[in-house]
């Protein structure tokens, strides 16, 4: 991918991403989209703490068009190791498109000498919830908000895995 072709590749593979969520998901899905732009340092380290804080600092950023979107990735198209598309939240009338991307200069000195002329790599991704199972149609919202499918359906998850866990560990526990 080149800086020339990074406004039509991620176009692309945009529409790949809206097709695998209606493909995946229960959600309409609207065609009307829009981005947010985000630095994956801006989230932090810890994993645990990451979906939260990210959908914390996604909620007070303004969707532009993909062309606003566009400029600032080619700004800082030089330093772009990876790319990656997820559907932040999918409304009736808007679908927000969270482009996400991981600098360079952000891994290890030796690494970074390996890749520094590589182009960045580009991919869209859907994070399924931990209560779906393989084929199982969910809520694209589930990590912006979610709704009352997505609470019933955690809730229901933590019900059944939680006393399996706590039945593991009791026997674990057991002296023989």
């Amino acid at each position: 991918m080149t800086q020339d072709s990074l406004e039509e590749n991620i176009r692309s593979i945009a529409v790949q991403l809206i097709q695998w969520a209606e493909y995946r998901c229960w959600n309409k899905i609207s065609d009307h989209l829009t981005f947010i732009v985000s630095d994956c340092n801006e989230f932090g380290e810890n994993f645990r703490e990451r979906r939260k804080l990210r959908n914390k600092i996604n909620k007070y950023k303004r969707p532009m068009p993909l062309d606003a979107a566009i400029e600032l990735l080619k700004k800082e198209y030089p330093d772009l190791y990876d790319i990656n598309l997820y559907i932040f939240k999918a409304l009736h009338k808007e679908t927000v498109i969270e482009i996400q991307y991981y600098r360079k200069s952000n891994g290890e000195p030796d690494y970074y000498e390996k890749i520094k002329d590589h182009p960045p790599m580009l991919h869209a991704k859907i994070t399924q919830p931990g209560y779906s199972l393989e084929g199982e149609k969910f809520d694209i919202n589930w990590e912006s908000g979610g709704g009352l499918r997505h609470y019933w359906k955690s809730f229901l998850y933590e019900l059944k895995y939680g006393r399996k866990i706590k039945k593991v560990k009791k026997i674990d526990h057991c002296p023989i």
